[in-house]
């Protein structure tokens, strides 16, 4: 149990790190952010209202720890680009990468698992070779897509406007990175 408490406070205070790095270095780029948003013929008093409204007119310090507060309570700021939640643009992009994750997990422990297993058996049998995971998704494309690819098979244009509204073109269109990701990580497995 102490173990894990050493490891939790760890972990707290590397976040805690991070978090301040990253918070000096966005300060230390140059660059004005309200100048980014407001435009190239933003008015002095328009570029003032918007520092005040985005609170970078107040301190380091106090900007750092309105992002921590709100971050407790949930909220992950609005985005510069588009203007919208940052927790909705996240929580709208899980209903992908979530099943994505473990339909490439299911691939690496389907492939990895009966490797090793046939590995540790016939040390000689298996010969295990490393390809990067671009020229193995790249491999994948030029060999299973439709349009471009040998087969034909799977599309390889993203996830569907519809999302998964259409379950099967939605799973269709997960096949090919999660077996780009799951091939790499089962032979990492193995």
């Amino acid at each position: 149990m102490r173990f894990l408490g050493k490891r939790l406070l760890l972990f707290v205070g590397a976040l805690v790190g991070l978090s301040l790095l990253v918070f000096a270095l966005l300060r230390i780029l140059p660059g004005d952010v309200a100048a980014v948003v407001a435009g190239t013929n933003a008015t002095a008093e328009r570029l003032t209202s918007l520092r005040a409204q985005m609170g970078l007119d107040k301190s380091y310090a106090a900007q750092y720890g309105d992002w921590v507060l709100g971050l407790l309570h949930g909220d992950l700021g609005t985005s510069v680009v588009s203007g919208k939640a940052v927790s909705a643009q996240v929580s709208s992009r899980a209903s992908v990468t979530f099943p994505l994750i473990v339909l490439s997990l299911l691939i690496a422990l389907a492939i990895g698992l009966p490797l090793g297993c046939a590995a540790v058996f016939h040390a000689a049998a298996i010969v295990a070779g490393a390809i990067p995971a671009l020229w193995g998704g790249l491999l994948l494309i030029l060999l299973f897509s439709k349009g471009i690819g040998l087969m034909g098979l799977l599309p390889s244009q993203g996830f569907p406007d519809a999302g998964w509204a259409a379950p099967l073109s939605a799973m269709a269109a997960l096949v090919l990175p999660a077996l780009a990701t799951g091939i790499i990580a089962g032979a990492s497995i193995m």
